[in-house]
């Protein structure tokens, strides 16, 4: 009898390592056990069992949220007559915290084992979180080293993996490009985009007059090429859209102004410069700026402990100073190589490659321990 699996993923970075999760536990579990899969495009390549798209759903921002809530709860519904008709022996919660955490809940109540990858940032904000978690996640793990300590002084069994990010970067690529280039990062979802990319667009033409470099904007990958144009047309500034070898165009890029978030890890990991930057809803900002706990939003400069990429949030997410750094940055070669051997540092912190097969083998020997089949590790490929 195969032992049934509920990975629940979400929005484009959750879906990516929901996915690449996905096969490694098929790759070990073999055909003892069966995987449901929730979550975007890649989730459903694996061949998951029940699929159901959670990924256009996911948007950033308080306001933004509260819009959603009728089509989350209808996912919420969903999600759980699944796990009501199929009876999973366990479930795996990927990021996605505000959707995860509430629905972890119920699946504990329902008598589900819950394993969490990729964590809350309750290091960040929302500390209270961690006390869900206790009461319903049977293990964390966790992509941040210093994150296991934090659970474990609340009692939490935890496994640090290291980061899947380190998997998916490649680490050599072939010239593509010889210009100077600025690579444009607005975000993967509509929300970030709308805000971000006509201010990223402005900063662009004002550079532009200054120094003479190339520009691309990196599209996101569930967003069509249409939902860009209109910014284009506003700011008057028209770049190439660059999709499908984007991370050759970061990795050759003298600088990318992106938006905070994984992007920004992504980046560190191909060793490129970067300004952080983003700006949100009024509210979305009166209520982050009384929750954050955490002296820089930039994940490269929380990892090091010390602002070596310029951040510019909110109001001070400004064409004219985010130009003005950048400007600083192009024309000072010393700065730029100060910065690279950083995300050297960065990367160095973020653990060896392999972090969904550590996952899914902390998965699979959990399942052991639970008397559901004895889990016997592969030899590492």
């Amino acid at each position: 009898m195969k032992n049934k699996i509920l990975v629940i993923a979400g929005e484009a970075s959750g879906d990516l390592h929901g996915a690449n999760l996905i096969r490694e536990l098929q790759a070990l579990g073999g055909n003892k056990i069966e995987i449901y899969g929730v979550g975007g495009q890649r989730v459903r390549e694996t061949g998951a069992k029940g699929f159901f798209d959670l990924a256009h759903f996911h948007v950033t921002g308080f306001t933004e949220v509260i819009k959603k809530i009728p089509s989350y709860k209808k996912a919420e519904a969903h999600i759980l007559e699944l796990a009501r008709s199929e009876k999973p022996d366990a479930a795996i919660l990927i990021d996605n915290p505000g959707f995860n955490l509430h629905l972890a809940r119920t699946l504990h109540r329902m008598g589900i084992p819950l394993f969490y990858y990729i964590s809350p940032q309750i290091w960040a904000w929302a500390p209270q979180r961690v006390q869900k978690i206790k009461k319903t996640i049977r293990k964390m793990l966790v992509v941040f080293e210093f994150e296991k300590k934090l659970y474990e002084n609340h009692g939490i069994p935890v496994s640090w993996v290291g980061h899947p990010l380190k998997d998916v970067i490649p680490h050599k690529n072939k010239p593509v490009l010889k210009n100077r280039i600025v690579a444009l990062m607005p975000g993967s979802r509509k929300s970030e985009v709308k805000n971000l990319c006509p201010i990223l667009l402005e900063t662009a033409k004002k550079i532009r007059e200054k120094e003479k470099v190339d520009f691309f904007l990196i599209q996101s990958p569930t967003l069509s090429r249409e939902f860009y144009e209109p910014f284009f047309k506003k700011t008057g500034f028209f770049v190439p859209l660059v999709r499908d070898n984007a991370y050759e165009v970061i990795r050759e890029s003298e600088l990318v102004l992106v938006c905070s978030g994984t992007a920004t890890l992504e980046c560190a990991l191909l060793g490129t410069p970067m300004i952080i930057t983003n700006r949100g809803s009024f509210l979305t900002y009166l209520i982050v700026k009384n929750l954050i706990r955490v002296p820089y939003l930039g994940l490269p400069n929380l990892i090091l402990d010390e602002k070596k990429m310029p951040e510019f949030l909110q109001y001070e997410a400004k064409p004219e100073k985010i130009a003005e750094e950048a400007l600083l940055i192009l024309k000072n070669p010393e700065r730029k190589t100060d910065m690279k051997k950083a995300l050297e540092r960065v990367s160095e912190k973020l653990g060896p490659p392999g972090a969904s097969r550590r996952a899914a083998e902390e998965i699979l020997k959990e399942f052991d321990e639970m008397g559901f089949f004895v889990f016997v590790p592969h030899p590492k490929r």
